[in-house]
């Protein structure tokens, strides 16, 4: 909560707060599927060429559109109101290499953990590098 005192970067933070707590939970939810992988008897092993290299394709694309994706140009919208679906973009288009790569571990016989551990674990990345709200907040601002 901001109070009057309180410089902006404050106001911007508790702002973004509840932005952060998704960014968060949608990280948190990658590590649980991979906790949930091993549960169900999921093996630690070198996955196929291909299953690989469709991984590895999902996750240089979803990090090169996160990396280029336009920043909207300066509107009537405070710079906040922009964050938000930014913000949304960023973290869905890095989950979808770890989603990719879960779909691939159930196709795998046996039930493969490794190709859905390293596109999760870019995706991680990903949502540190990319989607965190003060990363957004930065990148909109510098583009204005």
């Amino acid at each position: 909560m901001s109070f009057p005192g309180a410089s902006a970067d404050e106001q911007h933070r508790d702002a973004l707060r509840p932005l952060t707590i998704v960014v968060v939970a949608m990280a948190g939810g990658l590590v649980m599927l991979a906790v949930v992988l091993v549960l169900i008897g999921a093996r630690l092993e070198t996955p196929a060429t291909w299953q690989l290299l469709v991984a590895g394709l999902a996750t240089v694309g979803a990090w090169g559109l996160a990396l280029a994706a336009p920043v909207p140009r300066q509107s009537g919208m405070p710079l906040l109101a922009q964050v938000q679906p930014f913000v949304v973009l960023r973290a869905a288009l890095l989950e979808a290499p770890a989603m990719v790569g879960l779909v691939l571990a159930f196709v795998s016989q046996p039930m493969n953990l490794l190709v859905y551990l390293v596109p999760a674990l870019f995706s991680l990345a990903g949502l540190w590098l990319f989607a965190r709200p003060s990363v957004v907040v930065r990148r909109l601002s510098r583009a204005s």
